[in-house]
């Protein structure tokens, strides 16, 4: 999963250029809506029975999951680089968990709330590559202010999902938010249709992004709401401390990113925190 979601990155800084980020996200999420479903008929999986209250949680998975975080990261995208913005992606766990804590009152021990200063720590270093009082005066760039805000988003998305997840089947409440969240973006595809033709013209770029829904989109949100309803909310998203890696990685082999020393002891610092954080609850879980 972690993997799969990393190729996010170095894609979406290659695909900048066109700058059509509502194509991107639509073609990957209807493309991963049909594997899913054939996927779903394929291993014959119960039914999903829609009712007034589910449809309207999905719309929101779908808001927040595609049109909040994925549309917002491919923007960003054309504004910093693929290794800051895995690199910020990685504080999600820590969102999620002050999610947990402001909606559904979940402790946050002291061990956890020093993990998550690191990471917050770290952050601040990747998005102000450690000038913090220069950025201070003259403010975060657009990119990274659109990470953070993506990443919010990506909080909603998983604690949204866990209700859902209790009562049916994974497969289901990865798909259907796949599909509103493309019907949500429609209108802005229609308003910048131009360059997304243009974009779509290039079949190496259509074959890239059929390839991203399936494994991406498809698979990768899949076994991420799989692992939810398995492992709980929390322990699901500490995976997500591997996409930074994988994402800083693939930066560099397929798109030759450089990563300063400053943005590196950042990165490192967002991830030892949020794994920080990880072990105490586990630790805390064990004594109890």
């Amino acid at each position: 999963m972690a993997m799969f979601w990393a190729t996010s990155y170095p894609v979406g800084v290659w695909l900048a250029q066109y700058k059509a980020p509502e194509t991107i996200v639509v073609v990957r999420v209807l493309t991963a809506f049909i594997f899913l479903v054939i996927l779903a008929k394929i291993t014959r999986t119960e039914k999903f029975s829609l009712n007034k209250k589910i449809f309207y949680q999905l719309i929101t998975l779908g808001f927040c999951g595609f049109v909040v975080h994925n549309y917002l990261m491919f923007i960003g995208l054309e504004f910093t680089t693929a290794t800051k913005g895995a690199l910020i992606n990685g504080a999600i766990p820590i969102v999620v968990m002050g999610l947990d804590f402001l909606l559904f009152r979940k402790t946050i021990r002291p061990g956890m709330l020093v993990g998550s200063l690191i990471s917050f720590v770290g952050v601040l270093l990747v998005i102000t590559e450690g000038k913090l009082v220069e950025v201070m005066e003259s403010g975060i760039g657009i990119g990274e202010t659109l990470f953070l805000v993506a990443i919010v988003g990506w909080g909603f998305y998983s604690i949204i999902a866990k209700p859902l997840l209790e009562k049916n089947p994974p497969i289901w409440v990865t798909a259907f938010p796949c599909l509103f969240g493309g019907i949500l973006l429609m209108p802005f595809l229609a308003h910048n249709i131009e360059n997304s033709l243009i974009m779509l013209a290039n079949r190496h770029v259509l074959v890239v992004l059929l390839i991203q829904g399936i494994l991406a989109m498809g698979l990768g949100f899949l076994w991420y709401y799989e692992g939810i309803k398995e492992l709980g909310t929390a322990s699901a998203a500490m995976y997500l401390n591997l996409v930074p890696i994988f994402g800083a990685g693939l930066s560099y082999v397929l798109i030759n990113e450089h990563l300063s020393k400053t943005v590196m002891f950042g990165g490192s610092l967002t991830i030892l925190g949020v794994v920080w954080v990880n072990w105490f609850r586990n630790a805390n879980r064990a004594t109890n």
